[in-house]
């Protein structure tokens, strides 16, 4: 069975790129935490964003994934797997 385990699911913006391959967004709203609006922000690897979203003040909705719910939390195995932790989706705008 391949379940997985969702973490988080939020929208972020953009806020600037860091050293050694990185990118600092912030949460801008929440489903499940009171993140939003409060200056959360993460740092997550610039390569899982797609090339048009990298730009400062880009928003997309970031989902943080646990692939096995018997993995440690611990800050090694988030390293390890950093590439399989992170599903980014365009947002659909109606207008």
């Amino acid at each position: 069975m391949n379940e997985i385990f969702l973490l988080a699911r939020e929208t972020v913006k953009v806020i600037f790129h860091l050293d050694r391959g990185y990118t600092r967004v912030a949460w801008e709203r929440s489903e499940n935490t009171a993140w939003a609006g409060t200056g959360w922000t993460f740092d997550i690897p610039t390569h899982v964003i797609p090339y048009d979203l990298r730009a400062i003040g880009s928003r997309f909705l970031l989902s943080i994934i646990k692939p096995n719910p018997n993995d440690r939390e611990d800050i090694e195995n988030i390293r390890n797997n950093r590439n399989s932790l992170f599903n980014i989706e365009r947002l659909a705008f109606i207008i």
